[in-house]
């Protein structure tokens, strides 16, 4: 029996991008399994347009755990019976276009307990992409359970000692940098995060939430023309996208700065934004400002930090991040 493959991808307020990815999706996917934790812009109802998604109520996982968002996906599939290769994409993501590409038939034909890896490629704003890297993303099913963390879990089961399937020719294309605003929104509401639950220090945080600055230029290339067009072909639109008009991490800095106070985040590299007016947008209520608290110093701190983001593995500026984590507490 051919096995099939089932698409999982955890969702919250995605309407901006969503519709994208599960028209991609419906093409090589049996099933779409859609974990929803309580979207209130119109994403439950683009799912519910397709006929092949099959949608879990995962609106009780109010706290932000990346396990709790991807762990109902794995149950929900667990349920469809037969063999089955279980691809873990999220909402701004889709495949390159070359459905008919021989590397199907190979993932199709892997062995149960086989980790399935993609190349990654972060589309941006001036028609270049960034060329991440490998990330593990599917896994052939052998009844393994998925077990993970907290934040930034693999998305993926990943057991020790089992064959890794490299593709080269199916290729994941990821829209987070396509909109810039958001983007931003949402790295500030990770370094918060972070640091409210020490899961980083702020020199640690500041390194994994400026990704760009420190991509060398060979790992920028322009977009195929093929994505676009090939894409084109099956009636998919793949360049613009629906900006969001206020994302919903602000509202949560904002809380967190009206709970901790806004000298808890000095350290960190969040004052871009006017948190004051932000709140007064909002309309949340606060009894204390939220200005900028960083002392000259401090700032100066941040403007060297991304002066050095592109050399931050050098034994001088390694050693000086050493340094600033020991003072950065």
């Amino acid at each position: 029996m051919a096995p099939k493959i089932i698409c999982l991808i955890p969702v919250k307020n995605e309407a901006w991008i969503l519709e994208r990815c599960l028209r991609s999706a419906s093409i090589w996917a049996d099933h779409i399994i859609v974990a929803d934790q309580g979207s209130t812009d119109g994403s439950i109802e683009i799912a519910k347009k397709f006929n092949k998604v099959i949608l879990v109520d995962n609106s009780s996982n109010e706290d932000f755990n990346e396990y709790n968002m991807r762990s109902p996906l794995f149950k929900e599939a667990a349920k469809i019976e037969g063999p089955k290769i279980l691809i873990s994409v999220d909402a701004d993501e889709l495949l390159t276009p070359n459905f008919n590409s021989p590397e199907w038939n190979t993932i199709r034909n892997a062995k149960p307990g086989t980790i399935i890896s993609l190349p990654l490629h972060n589309l941006l704003p001036d028609g270049k992409y960034w060329s991440f890297g490998e990330i593990w993303m599917g896994y052939v099913d052998d009844g393994t359970k998925y077990v993970s963390g907290s934040v930034h879990v693999p998305r993926t089961i990943m057991p020790s000692g089992h064959d890794v399937l490299v593709c080269q020719d199916i290729q994941l294309l990821h829209y987070k940098y396509l909109d810039w605003r958001r983007m931003q929104d949402r790295n500030r509401w990770y370094q918060c995060y972070e640091l409210i639950n020490k899961i980083n220090d702020p020199i640690a945080i500041f390194r994994r939430y400026h990704p760009l600055t420190a991509v060398s230029k060979e790992k920028i290339h322009d977009i195929p023309s093929w994505w676009q067009t090939e894409y084109a072909k099956l009636g998919i639109e793949i360049t613009s996208i629906l900006h969001q008009q206020e994302s919903r991490w602000n509202k949560q800095i904002v809380d967190y700065m009206n709970k901790y106070g806004a000298k808890h985040f000095r350290h960190l590299n969040i004052w871009d934004v006017n948190w004051n007016e932000k709140a007064q947008n909002l309309g949340i209520q606060h009894d204390k400002s939220l200005a900028d608290p960083r002392r000259l110093w401090e700032k100066a701190v941040n403007r060297w930090l991304m002066r050095t983001q592109n050399k931050q593995h050098k034994g001088g500026v390694h050693l000086m991040d050493k340094i600033l984590m020991k003072i950065y507490k």
